[in-house]
């Protein structure tokens, strides 16, 4: 198996010693740019709620946990590896009382109706397996007027560095604005990043 190839699998549910050991650090550093283009734009307070889906090395959920005073912060992720190594960073940083992680796919979240003020997720649309039903579980979760961030590659970056060719599903802009108004969101609600 290739380097590339490996990195795509684990980057989707990183699994195994590669996904314990080296995942977590290597998307924390690979994501650092957008990771903290989402924060800006966030923009998070003390009592929000919020919810991260694909929170992989969990860096970004960490950063916004630690302004949180009275709000709270989950994160869904399939990997459990994943899961471990956020709440063992939670716990170090005393942040367990304002993060909670949820094993889960984003197409049926585990997680009550209306409860977020936002929701983001960083590179992860790529591995949805249905945009449509994931952007709809994430618009029951989030309240009403709540804001949905998405950080992602544009398609035609994506084709031309394989990453399609490893299973990387590729979405335009207008595609992903057209499934989030779709699901109810609108521009106001959703911001590309």
């Amino acid at each position: 198996m290739t380097w590339r190839r490996l990195l795509a699998r684990q980057s989707r549910r990183p699994s195994g010693l590669v996904g314990r050991l080296l995942m977590g650090s290597y998307l924390d550093r690979a994501n650092a740019d957008i990771n903290s283009l989402v924060y800006r734009r966030l923009e998070p307070a003390p009592r929000q709620h919020l919810l991260e889906i694909g929170f992989g090395g969990a860096d970004l959920l960490l950063r916004i946990a630690a302004v949180l005073e009275n709000g709270r912060i989950d994160g869904l992720e399939l990997s459990t590896e994943m899961i471990a190594n956020a709440r063992r960073r939670a716990a170090r940083r005393g942040l367990e009382q304002v993060t909670a992680f949820h094993q889960g796919s984003v197409e049926a979240l585990p997680i009550a109706d209306a409860g977020f003020d936002a929701a983001f997720s960083v590179h992860t649309i790529y591995f949805w397996p249905d945009l449509d039903r994931g952007l709809g579980e994430i618009a029951r979760v989030v309240k009403p007027g709540g804001r949905l961030l998405l950080g992602f590659s544009a398609a035609e970056d994506l084709r031309r560095e394989g990453w399609s060719e490893k299973g990387f599903r590729t979405y335009g802009n207008d595609e992903i604005i057209a499934a989030c108004r779709r699901q109810g969101f609108d521009n106001e609600d959703v911001e590309g990043i």
